[in-house]
């Protein structure tokens, strides 16, 4: 039973090997190369040795630290103790647990086990879960999940899938992505340009350890076969990065699924790392629809659902991709299967054609101030630079096109733009706080801006809509105003 102190699985010990292996491999790095081959006998020996010694401790430190962590159910109260050098105790009240996400890493999966994130309703500002279990028996996950959930008189969490358990389940699946999906996705996430700016960083620090004379010299002899095979070389690399963010979003979003179960909203995903996230219904504050530039005029959308939850390691801000990739004209009928209060098929109010020059100086300005600036001080080359200032008056006339609101009942929508188009679809009940502002130059033309609060699991979502009618900043304010005093 688990009213007894229970140790982690031994594969713990080697992923606390790892994690201290990654974090210190920078350290070992540089140890290792100390001193190089300037000198000989036992100080040529030195660095390996040092190197070698800083493995075994953090070996040992892994071992020691899996040995002192142990953790039980008692008195209505997860109970876990552990420490390296001081014993430390963290006693969870099961009344305060969310909810258990199980994930499964490479060395998970041969003995069966996972890994358990503990949330609570009461962690934010942080987003670290309240507690791991590093490597547990997926038996003993099931269990202990059984055990709490018992104890705060719920219904009981199911883990697997129906097809992976063999056994029946009330879970119902509302949305799953095809690998075809998955690859659409990665082409229009704009991943490459994450990748390309990764292998940059990775060359600008190695720089300086290559013999740049004599590469550029190679380069200029190499160039001089002509700028046709620069271009292939170039459009290389970029399908070359675009089949890495391919890759990357499959074993990201490997058998992405969305199940509802009960009053829970269940996500799993991942391919070598299987994750699998709760979130309860009553918990979510909002949604919130993502079009990017490529991904607009093709007809597919994001949506994100913000949750008050307990922190989820590696979600920032608790806004969760629960449709990462959806057609239009298919997320009507996708959300109402999950929240069926909560309509995202509403016409919206566009800003005033007054507003658009505003739109267009907030998006041009920045832009030809360095494109000006460039055209100066790189001329006559510079002048290419000018080219971005008509890209970016598009952008300005797109985001006075895409900026909008709409009050329906106790709904309220606000649409802007930037780069992406954000949709935000909230309850009114959910809004934390609603503010409109005014600058000098919008009293003038009779324009101003609101801005809505939607509380999150690790801090605020903001969603704000720029340079609307007056009247049309008043219905707002009063629309929440009626909500507060009633």
């Amino acid at each position: 039973m688990m009213f007894e102190p229970q140790r982690l699985h031994p594969v713990s010990a080697v992923l606390n090997f790892v994690k201290g292996l990654k974090d210190a491999i920078f350290p070992i790095i540089a140890i290792f190369f100390l001193n190089g081959n300037q000198v000989e006998g036992f100080l040529n020996w030195l660095p390996l040795i040092l190197s070698a010694s800083f493995l075994v401790l953090i070996l040992i430190a892994g071992i020691v630290k899996w040995l002192r962590f142990t953790y039980r159910v008692q008195e209505g109260e997860l109970r876990i103790e552990y420490g390296l050098i001081f014993r430390k105790k963290r006693y969870i009240p099961m009344d305060r647990i969310q909810s258990l996400n199980f994930s499964e890493g490479v060395l998970h999966r041969p003995f069966q086990l996972v890994k358990v994130s503990i949330e609570t309703a009461g962690s934010p500002g942080s987003q670290e879960a309240e507690a791991e279990l590093t490597a547990i028996k997926r038996s003993e996950a099931k269990r202990l999940e059984e055990i709490i959930y018992h104890g705060k008189q719920e219904r009981s969490f199911v883990e697997e899938q129906t097809e992976e358990q063999g056994m029946d389940s009330d879970r119902m699946l509302v949305y799953g992505m095809t690998m075809k999906d998955l690859v659409l996705m990665a082409l229009t996430s704009g991943g490459a340009g994450v990748v390309i700016s990764g292998v940059a960083v990775f060359f600008s620090q190695i720089i300086e350890f290559l013999p740049v004379g004599t590469i550029y010299e190679e380069v200029l002899d190499w160039l001089q076969i002509g700028v046709l095979i620069v271009g292939l070389t170039a459009l290389l690399i970029l399908l070359l990065a675009y089949g890495i963010s391919v890759i990357l979003t499959v074993l990201r979003f490997g058998k992405f699924s969305v199940f509802i179960e009960g009053e829970d909203l269940i996500i799993t995903r991942g391919l070598l790392e299987k994750k699998q996230i709760t979130i309860p219904l009553n918990r979510i504050q909002g949604i919130r629809v993502d079009e990017n530039m490529i991904r607009q005029p093709l007809g597919f959308a994001t949506i994100s659902i913000i949750s008050a939850g307990g922190s989820i390691k590696g979600d920032a801000e608790q806004q969760f991709k629960v449709l990462p990739l959806i057609k239009r004209s298919q997320i009507k009928g996708v959300m109402e299967s999950i929240l069926p209060q909560y309509d995202l098929d509403v016409s919206l109010k566009r800003p005033p054609k007054r507003a658009r020059i505003r739109y267009l100086v907030r998006c041009v300005l920045f832009p030809a101030v360095l494109a000006i600036a460039a055209s100066v001080f790189f001329w006559p080359v510079g002048l290419v630079s000018l080219l971005i200032v008509p890209i970016f008056i598009g952008l300005g006339v797109l985001n006075h096109r895409d900026a909008g609101w709409n009050v329906r009942d106790k709904q309220l929508t606000l649409s802007y733009r930037f780069m992406t188009k954000q949709t935000y679809v909230m309850k009114k009940h959910r809004i934390q706080s609603s503010q409109c502002s005014q600058s000098i130059l919008q009293k003038r033309a009779r324009l101003s801006s609101v801005e809505v609060t939607l509380k999150t699991g690790v801090g605020k979502a903001r969603a704000h809509c720029h340079h609307l009618e007056n009247e049309d900043i008043e219905q707002i304010m009063d629309w929440f105003k009626h909500e507060n005093i009633g």
